[in-house]
This record gives structure tokens, sequence and C-alpha cells, in this order.
């Protein structure tokens, strides 16, 4: 593993463990939810400074704007139709429909991670493998 690949799996890393943190506050009942998540944003922010953003300038290897991206990878753009057809509008409609505002956040939680989730899954891969050569 080279070193710029091991500086990107460091910073995937930190992304993980703040998401996950903050996933954790936010489905919390704590009181000052929106103080922790802001000191966890702004905790992260400072890490990201240190960061090379320069490999991030586009999705994938060839840093493609994100219509040019789907278009060349035919599994994302069978997903993105599969998902916006026939499981988003039964996502939305049971988010419409529930009383219970957990659920409710729990369901736009996930529905944003499995619409965008692996667009940037298979970007970073390929970025990653961008980065071994």
């Amino acid at each position: 593993m080279t070193y710029e690949q091991k500086r990107l799996v460091h910073y995937w890393v930190v992304a993980v463990v703040f998401m996950s943190i903050g996933a954790y506050i936010s489905f919390s009942d704590t009181e000052n939810g929106q103080v922790a998540i802001l000191i966890l944003v702004v905790v992260f922010s400072f890490i990201s400074v240190f960061q090379d953003f320069s490999y991030y300038t586009g999705f994938g290897d060839g840093s493609e704007r994100i219509g040019r991206f789907v278009e060349g990878h035919p599994f994302l753009k069978y997903w993105l139709v599969f998902y916006c057809v026939a499981v988003l509008p039964v996502v939305l409609y049971r988010m419409l429909t529930t009383d219970n505002d957990s659920t409710s956040n729990t369901l736009y939680f996930f529905a944003i991670l499995f619409l965008l989730g692996p667009i940037f899954v298979i970007s970073e891969r390929e970025r990653f493998l961008r980065m071994g050569n």
C-alpha cells in the first residue's frame, strides 16, 4: 500500500468514526444534541484542514462529474433507476404516514444512504486503486 493510499484509508477511518458518533448523537434522546453535533463538525473540520483534497475534484478515477460517472458505470445507473422507481416511493410513503418521528428520521437517513452511498463507494474504490499505480 502506498503512502497516499494509507492517508486516504486513514481519512476514511476518521470520517466513519465521526459519522458514527454523529449518527448516534442524532438518533439518541440527548438534550444538547445540536451542540454536540456542532462540536463534532468543528473537530472534524479541524482534522480535515490537514488532509490533502487535491484528488477530490470529481468522482472516480478520471475526476468526472457525477452524471458522466454514473453513465460510465451501468450498475450505478441501474441501481439508481431501480431505487428511485421501486424503493424510494415506498420509503417516502412510509415516512409520510408514520406518527413516530424516530422511524421517520431513520427512514430518511437510510433513504439518503442507499441513494448516494453506492456512488461514493465506487468512486472511492477507483480513487484508491488509482493511487496504487
